[in-house]
């Protein structure tokens, strides 16, 4: 994740540096921790058995799957939606950012970056999965296949 955002602040400081006349940033640009924290992980994240609660209760929220397409078909959470990560930066417009989304992957790393990605692409509600479908079918579900 934060080899992705060095990526992406190096592309914005180039981007800037080359329409710059003497090279500064202008004052609007925001620094280096601006554009990074405040980021705490913890906000973002919701635990399996809180997930069950959700689903149990009938709550109304989007479940969103961004492990890869062949992950899905071999184990999935009953009424998830299948979006790659890597298409998620293309395909979030086929989410709703009113909707409450939780975003869970294999262990619970892309799915964390999914819900940061979502965050800032405006989405207020938005939650990763701590320790991914690894982690629901050991706690929650025993049924469904660990890979």
């Amino acid at each position: 994740m934060f080899r992705r955002i060095r990526e992406m602040l190096h592309k914005i400081w180039d981007s800037l540096r080359i329409t710059s006349r003497n090279g500064a940033l202008p004052k609007a640009a925001p620094s280096v921790e601006e554009a990074i924290l405040p980021y705490d992980p913890e906000e973002l994240t919701i635990h399996p058995n809180e997930l069950k609660y959700m689903i149990d209760s009938g709550r109304d929220f989007v479940l969103l799957d961004v492990r890869e397409e062949w992950e899905y078909q071999l184990v999935h959470i009953e009424g998830a939606v299948s979006i790659p990560l890597g298409e998620l930066p293309k395909r979030f417009g086929e989410l709703s950012p009113v909707d409450e989304i939780v975003v869970y992957c294999h262990h619970g790393m892309r799915s964390l970056d999914a819900a940061y990605l979502l965050q800032q692409l405006g989405f207020k509600s938005v939650l990763s999965v701590v320790g991914g479908i690894d982690r629901w079918a050991s706690e929650i579900d025993e049924s469904l296949q660990r890979y």
